[in-house]
């Protein structure tokens, strides 16, 4: 039930996210309002929180599990730094959206 909740929330800050910027663009036609300001900025902390939040829950169960296989095997290691760097770029799209915005 919390998996189901916590994708629901998700789905929901991307969609209200995706609603703000195409708001903001809509009435991008005006002259720079503070209205369409505000709303670039509420979408791109959206953007960016959402991306930051994913990548550290992702982080919390690939990190130790890497850490831990690395630990039994040094082979390992060039898989687990790939696996624990893997999830940082979603912070790194959401910083991208905001200057796209």
């Amino acid at each position: 039930m919390k998996r189901l909740a916590l994708a629901v929330l998700i789905f929901n800050v991307i969609v209200v996210g995706a609603c703000f910027g195409g708001l903001a663009q809509e009435l991008a036609q005006d002259a720079e309002s503070p209205l369409v300001a505000g709303l670039k900025t509420i979408a791109a902390a959206i953007a960016f929180a959402s991306g930051a939040f994913a990548t550290a829950w992702v982080q919390t169960r690939v990190g130790p599990a890497a850490m831990a296989a690395v630990a039994e095997n040094r082979e390992n290691f060039f898989s687990a730094l790939v696996l624990v760097a893997l999830p940082e770029t979603l912070v790194v799209f959401g910083f991208v959206v905001i200057f796209l915005l």
